[in-house]
């Protein structure tokens, strides 16, 4: 994990001057570009790269996060910014993360750590909400990483083949790739094979989209697909690949939208009656998920299992360590668990408000679109955010794909919101026509 770089300056001369062009790309660009050197910085270099000054880490990501911020402000591009219930929720969440990290860790530093947490990852959602609004920002980014991804797999099947990172110049990721029951896990530029592939499964639903509403060429969209699928495919990991069944299953829900209040309810009850009926709680069914050999799933089972059994010990504020939960358990791979140990049960309980508010707003948006294409890319919003709440059940986020999920959550509240605004816009302005040129004429019963 990048716990390790924390505290140490870890730069190389490629990967300074890939940021220089970011920076400067990032204050000199178009609007609707100036998402993009972030998201190339979280493709391509490793998170741990970064700049210790006065006892503060200033990750790559950080810095290009604080140069958009400093855009934003400098152009005012925050002008026209329409406040949503998930903006909201994201920033009492951060509040209350800081707070109680500061207690946990005693004082300042516990601060500080927390606090430069927050300005990545929230930091962010917002540059997502301002930079990008509507479909055609979102088809731009999906581009933008379809053509990322031919090289990528390169990289990837490099790594496959040969056993060697190519990143691995950069600093923060292993040289030699790691190995479980005989198959090679790559990573790429990433910290774990399993967050690689979850980065790019997180954007297979937004590529579905754009396949049924024609937004970008087949063709091209399919050699897309094919490069993203076989990153994946080379990660040798669970998660990545229960992504894709759960971004399947999202798509074929929406053919049955109308009847989703049934389909939660049901899953609802049928978890209720399976805790009942079941030896073991009903968390005990994600210690069966083996997907490609070799998960640790049983694990995940025994950390949702003890993080109930110590729920006294953490509510309040956390804990600082869940090592002597159980062997290996300092490694908390739940995004839930450890949402509850760095803010206790009010940081999960706004951290889950904070993903439900998102459910909510895209919710309300689908049933204000102004056309089957805009109704097509908010359910794949929806169905990105449902991806991530289920995996949370297996794997907690880190470095660059924890920022991209918080740009990406941003993205999709913006997506809602313009839809909200556009559909407004167009009642107003029907009431206006309608207030000029008055009522319709009575019918009359002669004609």
């Amino acid at each position: 994990m990048d716990e390790q770089f924390y505290g140490v300056t870890t730069i190389q001369p490629a990967g300074v001057a890939i940021l220089i062009v970011c920076i400067i790309a990032t204050l000199a660009v178009p609007r609707k570009w100036a998402a993009f050197p972030l998201v190339i910085l979280m493709m391509a270099i490793p998170s741990a790269q970064r700049f210790v000054i006065a006892d503060l880490d200033f990750n790559f990501i950080r810095l290009v996060v604080i140069t958009g911020f400093l855009r934003v402000f400098v152009r005012k591009e925050y002008l026209g910014f329409q406040i949503q219930l998930p903006d909201k929720a994201v920033v009492l969440w951060m509040i209350w993360a800081i707070i109680a990290f500061t207690m946990l860790r005693d004082g300042f530093s516990g601060f500080v750590t927390r606090s430069g947490y927050m300005l990545e990852a929230v930091g962010c959602y917002f540059l997502g909400r301002v930079y990008l609004r509507d479909m055609f920002d979102l088809r731009r980014l999906i581009v933008l990483m379809g053509i990322a991804s031919i090289p990528m797999v390169g990289v990837f099947l490099f790594e496959r083949f040969n056993g060697r990172n190519l990143f691995a110049q950069f600093g923060g990721v292993p040289e030699f790739t790691k190995v479980r029951q005989g198959r090679l896990r790559c990573q790429g530029p990433f910290s774990h094979p399993i967050l690689a592939g979850i980065f790019w499964a997180n954007i297979v639903p937004w590529l579905g989209a754009m396949w049924f509403t024609r937004a970008i060429p087949r063709t091209m969209l399919a050699f897309y697909i094919v490069c993203i699928l076989g990153i994946i495919v080379n990660t040798a990991s669970s998660t990545p690949v229960m992504s894709l069944i759960f971004s399947i299953i999202g798509f074929i829900f929406y053919f049955y939208r109308r009847y989703m209040n049934y389909v939660r309810w049901g899953l609802v009850t049928m978890a209720i009656t399976l805790h009942l009926v079941m030896e073991a709680p009903v968390w005990h069914l994600i210690s069966r998920v083996n997907v490609v050999g070799g998960s640790t799933g049983w694990h995940r089972f025994h950390l949702m299992d003890k993080a109930v059994e110590n729920f006294w010990e953490w509510w309040a504020i956390g804990v600082e360590s869940t090592a002597h939960w159980g062997w290996g358990l300092f490694d908390v791979t739940n995004q839930y668990v450890l949402e509850g140990v760095r803010g206790g049960i009010l940081g999960l309980i706004l951290y889950v408000f904070f993903l439900g508010s998102i459910f909510w707003l895209l919710g309300k948006a689908m049933r204000h679109a102004n056309s089957k294409a805009e109704l097509i890319i908010l359910w794949a919003s929806g169905t990105m955010v449902f991806v991530n709440v289920a995996g949370f059940f297996a794997v907690s986020y880190f470095g660059q794909t924890e920022s991209a999920f918080f740009l990406f959550l941003g993205i999709s509240v913006s997506l809602a919101t313009t839809a909200i605004q556009t559909r407004r816009a167009k009642m107003r302005e029907q009431a206006a026509q309608e207030s000029i040129s008055g009522p319709d004429p009575a019918p009359s019963m002669n004609r």
